[in-house]
């Protein structure tokens, strides 16, 4: 499974190594040490940035959601216009070859945006071990079953999604999630 990985992320190369970007952004706003080793290697740290862990909540946190976040924003518009371009308004190569080919450009883009949301499963890890096991979340216990309550609704489903996406994206799933939404879209537009 690590060589299907692999290869989605040399597929989906724009999304991958733009999301090594804001990994190793993330990782310069926390001040956490980045190893200068680039973000498309044969490894299963494939687009991503080789860097040390968290070593607060806040900082793991960021470092898990942001790069994510930032992939998202800009991968649905150009996956809508995408998908709108060429199945809803039915732009074909024989009408416009130009305006087709950019739909099918902002759609590429999209997807591969979309299916480079997830983090590392290190990163999720550390994640859970500082906000469910460190420090913070003592605190929050100390402080009383509703901090505690406030602590776990906020966090754990985000977590629990996020890690579930990297389950996938691990196995390369997401890239064939990506193309059966793209068929089933399709199908059920025209």
């Amino acid at each position: 499974m690590k060589l299907f990985y692999i290869i989605t992320k040399y597929i989906l190369f724009p999304g991958s190594y733009l999301r090594g970007l804001w990994e190793h952004i993330a990782c310069k706003i926390l001040r956490i040490p980045v190893e200068p080793v680039g973000y498309m290697r044969i490894d299963e740290a494939c687009g991503h940035a080789e860097h040390s862990l968290a070593k607060t909540p806040f900082s793991s946190f960021f470092l898990v959601f942001f790069p994510g976040f930032m992939n998202f924003n800009m991968g649905v518009p150009l996956w809508l216009a995408g998908i709108m371009g060429i199945f809803y308004m039915g732009t074909t190569i024989y009408d416009n070859a130009v305006l087709f080919i950019f739909y099918l450009v902002c759609l590429y883009m999209g997807m591969s945006l979309l299916c480079a949301l997830f983090p590392l499963s290190e990163d999720i890890y550390t994640f859970f071990e500082l906000v469910y096991n460190g420090e913070s979340f003592r605190e929050a216990s100390a402080g009383g079953k509703v901090l505690k309550a406030l602590v776990i609704i906020l966090t754990f489903p985000m977590a629990l999604l996020t890690r579930a996406g990297a389950f996938l994206e691990k196995h390369g799933v997401n890239f064939i999630l990506g193309i059966a939404v793209i068929i089933v879209y399709s199908v059920f537009v025209l």
